[in-house]
């Protein structure tokens, strides 16, 4: 899919510059994290061990443990995970001090669609960025379908406070689009394959989606004793789609 308003040019400018192969190692190294750290989630200058500078976040800087999600905007899988998995993800881990969260873009076909939104959420001011990201999923199969992608797109930038023409030159950012492709570079470097994928303390963790697995997941990067399956469990899709 081919959307107007995106100026592929500048996109494919983006990959040569100067900025975008220095953060691109820097992300790089920050998605694989510290392998002499792995058993302390250290806070430094407001960001845990596996964070970067160019990263959102969620969660004390305290928690032992830090979560980053590599996702795309048109995945259903991603949609899924965020709308089904998340808010309960949040209340017990995050909300708990327990983890520290990071979401990363990885966009994935239609990919000129998921690169638009994820550049939105970026050009959004910060304390809208996850609220913008949900919105997104909770649309993803309208925006997919719209006849007036565009101004889908402009609703929900407005609903975050920018206007049409704050809109129009997020699109083009060369700044923002440096970002974005560094973050895509870097995680493909790190062993991203496909979305959702979760890096635990900057190890990938396969087959991971439900709470559940997420405890036995955390148990085990903790080094504590691996919780017995719950009655409830509940068998949803794996990740890696």
């Amino acid at each position: 899919m081919k959307l107007n308003f995106l100026t592929d040019s500048r996109i494919k400018t983006a990959l040569l510059s100067p900025v975008f192969v220095g953060m691109s190692a820097a992300l790089l190294l920050g998605a694989c994290g510290d392998k002499g750290a792995k058993a302390a989630n250290v806070a430094v200058d407001g960001r845990t061990t596996y964070e970067t500078a160019t990263d959102h976040a969620m969660g004390s800087i305290t928690a032992p443990i830090t979560v980053v999600e590599y996702a795309s905007l048109t995945c259903p899988h991603c949609a899924t995970w965020s709308l089904s998995v998340f808010p309960e993800f949040q209340k017990k881990f995050i909300d708990t001090g327990k983890v520290r969260y990071v979401f990363r873009e990885f966009p994935t076909p239609p990919v000129d669609l998921a690169r638009a939104g994820h550049l939105l959420t970026n050009c959004a001011p910060e304390e809208k960025y996850f609220d913008l990201l949900h919105a997104q999923f909770r649309q993803q199969e309208s925006i997919r379908t719209s006849s007036d992608i565009k101004g889908e797109f402009i609703k929900l930038a407005k609903s975050a406070g920018m206007s049409e023409a704050d809109f129009d030159a997020c699109m083009v950012n060369q700044e923002e689009l440096d970002k974005l492709q560094a973050v895509i570079i870097g995680g493909a470097n790190a062993g991203v394959t496909g979305t959702p994928m979760f890096f635990i303390n900057g190890e990938i963790s396969s087959n991971t989606f439900t709470i559940e697995q997420f405890d036995k997941a955390f148990a085990k990067a903790l080094g504590e004793p691996i919780p017995e399956p719950s009655e409830k469990s509940d068998e949803t899709e794996k990740s890696g789609h």
